[in-house]
């Protein structure tokens, strides 16, 4: 009779296990390709999203108002969520508030749009958060500017730098702004609009938590965007490019204010940013202090890029 001895069997499997070994990593390497490109593309329609804002406003959206509101659901009409934006109420009423569970604006925290959402976020999942019950997390940050380093002036842990609280800051959009094309004087191609965040509201650090959301939020609200200290975590709607991208990964002893404005991501080696002119950028987090920085602000006269 003809058949395989135990010797030639197990030489079989193993020569299957090594390959299954090789193929393996191959597999998962290609698969995270294929969700940095999804997320990419996610940066490249927000961005041209909200320049088509500005086309039609004449300015970019704020990255909050008053009321809480945040960038992401300014633009919902230019991704085609028109529907969903056409329920929001934008007054101060008890309806209007973001964690009235009878508010639409409560409803809408609830509901998930993937153009918000990395792929390769492991975090994304409804959770109960700042009084809002399976509030859905997002991926996604408008940039503050470059010389943010917390929410609050009363928490500033690095002298001459700012928080979130003021009205004067570099980025593309924060509190009350009002920012246009034109006031990107170091070049649209050399300024970043959108960063990628490292999403993980399980993890907190200084009582501060790695939290981001979408179209508003209710310890925001009032914000009175006139450099009080009235509202807080606006690190929800914006990030900071003062500190290097996955700071809580590169430097676990930084303070928990600085993991939280940092932008960051879950792909390897580095994190994807949408610059003002609509194109996107994987940043590398072997990337210069400076060239962060300098693509922060809007008018800072910086002559750095990332190509340099």
């Amino acid at each position: 009779r003809h058949g395989f001895t135990l010797v030639e069997l197990l030489v079989v499997i193993a020569i299957i296990g090594v390959l299954i070994g090789l193929l393996l990593p191959a597999v998962q390497q290609a698969r995270e390709a294929a969700r940095r490109m999804s997320c990419s593309n996610n940066v490249r329609q927000l961005s041209m999203a909200t320049l088509n804002y500005e086309s039609a406003y004449k300015v970019l959206p704020p990255g909050w108002n008053t009321h809480g509101t945040f960038w992401s659901a300014m633009i919902l009409p230019q991704i085609e969520q028109s529907s969903l934006f056409s329920t929001l109420i934008f007054a101060e009423s008890g309806m209007g508030n973001w964690d009235n569970p009878a508010s639409p604006n409560y409803r809408a925290c609830q509901t998930p749009i993937s153009l918000f959402q990395c792929p390769s976020c492991p975090y994304l999942a409804p959770t109960n958060y700042n009084g809002i019950e399976r509030r859905v997390p997002v991926s996604y940050r408008a940039n503050g500017g470059s010389r943010v380093s917390s929410d609050d002036a009363s928490t500033r842990t690095i002298v001459n730098t700012q928080s979130f609280e003021e009205r004067n800051l570099d980025g593309a959009m924060f509190g009350c702004s009002k920012i246009r094309l034109r006031d990107f004087v170091d070049g649209l191609s050399r300024t970043v609009m959108f960063g990628e965040s490292r999403t993980d509201p399980d993890f907190g650090k200084d009582g501060q938590g790695m939290d981001w959301w979408a179209f508003g939020g209710p310890q925001v609200d009032p914000c009175l965007c006139d450099g009080s200290s009235a509202g807080t975590e606006f690190t929800e709607a914006a990030g900071s490019m003062f500190m290097q991208p996955n700071t809580a990964v590169l430097t676990p002893a930084a303070n928990g204010y600085l993991m939280e404005v940092a932008f960051g991501s879950f792909h390897i080696g580095g994190t994807m940013f949408g610059k003002a002119d609509g194109s996107v950028i994987f940043v590398s987090d072997n990337t210069d202090i400076r060239v962060i920085r300098a693509t922060g602000s809007r008018n800072g006269s910086e002559s750095l890029d990332f190509d340099q």
